[in-house]
């Protein structure tokens, strides 16, 4: 009979046994308030320590939310790497070199619509959002911010890119601060992201360099001065396979960017100091 009201007693105990509730960490945010909170009933609590206390708890807020903002952009980068974004879109150039005669295609690149289909729905996922200002830099130039803002902690972060207006093909004033906002948003967006567009016959080597880079190149050639044995040299197509110069340089692989760039530094020094150009 001893041994049943026994047996009774430690089921009864087992049935009242409650798991304790995880306690928060010491250090979290929810913590640090209910210390706020509770001195703030002390009477003895002075202003200072209440001071101390709630730039502690501004700080750990301010970590929770950096956290939760790398943590939603570490995922969207994961998913992007998986992605390819296509440079689909033509740049076309008029040429007159005594051979050749009309329009050929200079470059190709991924307009800001074609990255934008890729990134807004990765956005929306993690509750992200990627949004631009731009306002007028010195020399007349534009200077756009993209800012990526993690909405449930207001947590954002900010890249900036300068440009000047892109007056090419005859646009008028306020065709070139167009273009070159959609140019800076482009760029803004891949460097937020890593993003690298490919051409869309790439083969898995890298692609072809970009807009920005192949008018890096072109600038440096011309002050370089040297001649087909470069664009040779970096296993380009001719000036005359390409129908200009601008469409030649744009079949420089991106991987050999670094070479090229370099390599024109060279030349330019050289010419500087006199010496004969790479023609």
């Amino acid at each position: 009979m001893e041994k049943q009201i026994s047996l009774t007693r430690e089921a009864q105990q087992r049935k009242c046994t409650v798991e304790p509730l995880a306690a928060p960490p010491s250090d979290s945010p929810s913590t640090v308030m209910a210390l706020i909170e509770r001195a703030a009933l002390d009477p003895s609590a002075g202003v200072e320590k209440l001071d101390r206390m709630m730039a502690m708890y501004e700080r750990l807020k301010a970590r929770e939310a950096e956290l939760a903002f790398n943590g939603a952009k570490g995922r969207i980068l994961k998913k992007l790497a998986g992605i390819k974004i296509v440079k689909n879109r033509p740049v076309l150039s008029d040429i007159d070199n005594g051979k050749q005669r009309g329009t050929v295609e200079a470059f190709k690149y991924a307009p800001l619509e074609e990255i934008d289909k890729h990134l807004r729905p990765l956005l929306a996922e993690e509750q992200m959002d990627l949004s631009y200002s731009d306002e007028p830099c010195d020399g007349g130039g534009i200077l756009v911010r993209g800012r990526l803002k993690h909405l449930p902690s207001g947590h954002y972060e900010d890249s900036f890119m300068p440009a000047p207006p892109d007056t090419t093909g005859g646009k008028s004033n306020v065709q070139a601060v167009g273009s070159t906002n959609s140019f800076l948003r482009r760029y803004v967006a891949c460097n937020i992201f890593n993003i690298v567009v490919v051409a869309d016959d790439d083969d898995g080597t890298g692609g072809t360099i970009d807009e920005a880079q192949a008018k890096t190149i072109v600038e440096m050639i011309k002050k370089a001065k040297v001649g087909p044995k470069f664009l040779k040299y970096m296993r380009a197509r001719s000036v005359e396979e390409a129908g200009s110069l601008e469409a030649a340089v744009a079949t420089i692989a991106a991987r050999d960017y670094r070479k090229a760039v370099s390599t024109l530094e060279e030349q330019i020094a050289k010419a500087e100091a006199g010496h004969a150009p790479l023609s």
